[in-house]
């Protein structure tokens, strides 16, 4: 079964693009984006934007393989009009977070048929921080954690209730950080999964305190500090009747 609001499951997730593995989750590997930095070149959420319902938008970079890798699956996949840059905020055009009814986004930076697309659907929060899907972790239809500030008073003005956090002890090497959004995902609609320990993290303790106030348990899959590989892309959930034509 399709996933209606992006990055919020309403099942146990079977079906995900991420760049790291979740138990019980089929993971499709993400594309190199070889316009990228090679730090960020196999980041899935830098190259694919989910609009729910078996809809998704990417880029002419990523369009060849990800509509030969998912319309198997029944899912509608839109090529949009920006090709990815090198450097921020190009490659960012594509890098947006659904929180509930709302899209959080840079609409200066944001792909032009991507934005049009995600009007129709859902209310923008506009942003300044082009990297919105990196820095958000949606924890439930109102309630998200996130690493930069702008994100979190505009998120909070729009009535999400929202955590903001140090990305401190988030790794991405050759920087000095990665970002806590880009290092998780919800592999269901009580569980999140993390990339690593929320232990290693300056403020692990007050994410683990937020999830237990909204009844998300967190699935750490390492004693290692988070690793932000871009965000975990679920796609279905449990007892779905989508083909299965390809095997990965």
């Amino acid at each position: 079964m399709f996933i209606d609001i992006p990055y919020l499951p309403s099942g146990p997730v079977e079906l995900a693009v991420s760049g790291f593995p979740v138990p019980g989750v089929r993971m499709l590997p993400p594309p190199e984006i070889k316009a990228l930095p090679p730090a960020l070149r196999r980041h899935a959420d830098l190259g694919l934007c989910p609009l729910g319902g078996g809809e998704a938008v990417c880029p002419p970079d990523t369009y060849a393989y990800y509509s030969e890798l998912l319309e198997p699956y029944g899912f509608s996949v839109i090529c949009g009009g920006q090709a990815l840059g090198v450097s921020y905020p190009a490659d960012t055009a594509y890098n947006v977070v659904v929180a509930g009814k709302f899209a959080v986004l840079n609409p200066a930076v944001c792909d032009r048929l991507l934005l049009r697309e995600l009007e129709r659907r859902f209310e923008i929060i506009a942003v300044k921080q082009g990297y919105a899907k990196c820095s958000v972790a949606p924890v439930g239809e109102n309630a998200v954690i996130t690493g930069d500030a702008g994100i979190a008073s505009a998120a909070e003005r729009a009535g999400l209730e929202t955590l903001l956090i140090s990305n401190a002890g988030v790794a991405l090497p050759p920087y000095a950080n990665g970002f806590f959004g880009g290092a998780c995902g919800l592999a269901g609609p009580n569980l999140l999964a993390v990339n690593g320990s929320l232990s290693a993290m300056d403020d692990g303790k007050i994410i683990r305190e937020f999830l237990d106030d909204h009844g998300v348990s967190a699935l750490e899959l390492s004693p290692e500090p988070p690793f932000d590989t871009g965000s975990l892309i679920p796609l279905t959930v449990r007892g779905d009747n989508i083909s299965r034509t390809q095997k990965y």
